[in-house]
């Protein structure tokens, strides 16, 4: 990842990749940064975009598994 040559996009591709892609990180919040925040020109709202996200994950996480009625 130490291309002088490398423009920022493809740097913050690659890093997006490695990210979402490296062992023992959590990749569904690597994957909300990199979709959100991770970018050459990101949204004005980017860091609200990524909020809402992440409410929207930790939200998922945070309700059980509903079980079956057979068990």
């Amino acid at each position: 990842m130490n291309n002088d040559d490398e423009t920022p996009a493809a740097f913050l591709a690659e890093l997006g990749q490695e990210l979402t892609t490296r062992e023992g990180e959590d990749t569904d919040l690597a994957e909300i940064v990199v979709e959100h925040i991770l970018a050459a020109a990101p949204a004005e709202d980017c860091v609200e975009q990524a909020m809402a996200a992440i409410n929207t994950l930790a939200a998922s996480r945070a309700t059980p598994p509903k079980e079956d009625a057979d068990g």
